[in-house]
């Protein structure tokens, strides 16, 4: 008689008699966008905008998209070191300020500026602590494709210049933008809230105005004074406090949030990865030999409590149905009695995106332990993977394949063309720099600029040279 012992583990069960392991996946219907109702808020404390309710745009299904990538990250080890990875490749070895100038034969060179040389700029990037800020952005555009930074004015007096005194960044998954406004025609305001996702309606909402994507430079001038509006011909400043810049990367078909290409693993690579290293740790852990993979999407349970009339609030009825249908399907998948018997489930087809979504999936694995389990299919899904994000696995110590090692040459040219790809980030996580450049009224010939690392060869006695772009330093 078969073993009828069923084992939970969080996501994953392992059904002992069927020898079959059970993954709890969810749809990638996650990433669809819907018909949205926005979400009506009243801007509290510490707002620039006043006296007016605003209508945010949610984020993704249920407004949780963005905490929900962040979980899934966090759950997928290659992943989650692909992201590490990037964020630190966009950070390079940092801010430098410099100038360009050019000399009698006509050849470009750089002179890097020290604090003495402009103590302004140097203060100004410790205030805004702008090294945290980089990071900050970097980890934000690698993940989502967009950033927020907020300029800050400080206080002013009637009359007073702005200028920029502070820069701080607002974190994408506590971000939202405002329907698109029917007269202007552009998204006019940011909202920042630890709630967004979590409540209805949140009241902690600091709502800003937000300069225009497209062009935040010339918007930051119109909206100080500092050129003449193209509506009215009139130079007018509005006397804010400050504004909020996104710094989005652009996205063909996306208006209110983007969508990275790399998220395309979350359709279907992303739950091949995860899976493995649970399958070989029910391996070790119960010495056991897997016959069956079952996929269960997390709505068919929603499905079965309701079938069975269980309340959505009744925890303890909801574990107890869900362990006897995991014994049945159990009993149905071992034992001789069952060969050759069917199993029926239902499934959807989206004709819009394509994709068919199963409440249960059942796959008959050839499974002999012999110590290496799965290491083909795992190297698979990470070079897949690494493929879909742009990091090579090699720069970060994974090499998929046959051949598991490069010589120096092919890391160093790898790393060269790794940095060169990050271009479009790094200018993005400068450009709240020469915003506050134009406001402050800082030197025209002053430039910033991310310093690369460039390794080098060992007979050249150091290792590693700095440069921007392709001038050393």
């Amino acid at each position: 008689m078969a073993r009828r012992h069923v084992f939970e583990f969080g996501n994953t069960a392992f059904l002992q008699g069927a020898g079959a392991a059970v993954v709890m996946t969810e749809d990638v219907g996650f990433l669809e966008d819907n018909k949205f109702t926005a979400t009506t808020v009243t801007p509290a404390k510490g707002s620039t905008v006043k006296g007016k309710e605003i209508d945010f745009v949610p984020f993704g299904k249920g407004d949780k998209l963005p905490l929900r990538i962040m979980r899934k990250i966090h759950e997928n080890t290659i992943v989650g070191s692909n992201i590490e990875f990037k964020a630190n490749m966009a950070y390079g070895d940092g801010i430098t300020v410099f100038r360009r100038t050019k000399n009698d034969n006509g050849e470009i060179k750089i002179e890097e500026l020290l604090p003495l040389d402009v103590p302004e700029i140097f203060d100004f990037l410790a205030d805004s602590n702008y090294m945290r800020v980089m990071q900050e952005m970097a980890a934000d555009l690698v993940v989502f494709g967009d950033a927020f930074v907020h300029l800050s004015f400080g206080r002013r007096t009637k009359g007073e210049k702005p200028k920029v005194v502070q820069i701080c960044h607002r974190e994408m998954c506590f971000s939202r933008v405002s329907k698109q406004d029917e007269k202007t025609k552009r998204i006019e305001y940011h909202g920042y809230s630890s709630q967004w996702g979590e409540e209805s309606s949140p009241d902690d909402v600091i709502v800003t105005k937000l300069l225009d994507r497209k062009s935040p430079l010339y918007d930051l001038k119109v909206r100080t004074g500092m050129v003449p509006n193209p509506e009215n011909g009139e130079k007018k400043d509005e006397e804010e406090t400050g504004y909020t810049v996104s710094l989005n990367l652009p996205v063909p078909g996306r208006y209110y949030y983007n969508r990275p290409y790399w998220w395309s693993i979350f359709l279907d690579w992303y739950e091949f990865s995860c899976a493995i290293p649970k399958f070989k740790k029910a391996l070790l852990k119960n010495q056991m030999v897997l016959k069956y993979h079952v996929s269960i999407n997390w709505k068919f349970w929603e499905k079965l409590y309701l079938s069975e009339g269980i309340a959505k609030d009744n925890k303890d009825k909801q574990a107890t149905c869900k362990k006897k249908f995991l014994q049945n399907l159990n009993d149905f998948l071992s034992g001789e009695e069952n060969a050759g018997k069917s199993f029926v489930s239902h499934f959807q087809y989206d004709q819009i995106n394509k994709y068919e979504e199963n409440d249960i999936i059942i796959k008959p694995l050839e499974s002999f332990i012999k110590g290496g389990e799965y290491i083909e299919d795992s190297e698979e899904a990470t070079n897949v993977i690494c493929n879909t994000m742009a990091v090579h696995p090699s720069l970060k110590g994974a090499s998929p394949g046959k051949s598991k090692n490069i010589n120096g040459t092919e890391a160093r040219e790898l790393f060269i063309i790794a940095q060169v790809l990050f271009k479009p980030i790094r200018n993005m996580m400068l450009l709240p720099l020469y915003l506050a450049k134009e406001l402050n009224g800082w030197d025209k010939t002053i430039e910033f600029g991310v310093k690369n690392v460039m390794l080098t060869t060992l007979d050249k006695n150091t290792g590693s040279e700095k440069s921007i772009g392709s001038e050393k330093m």
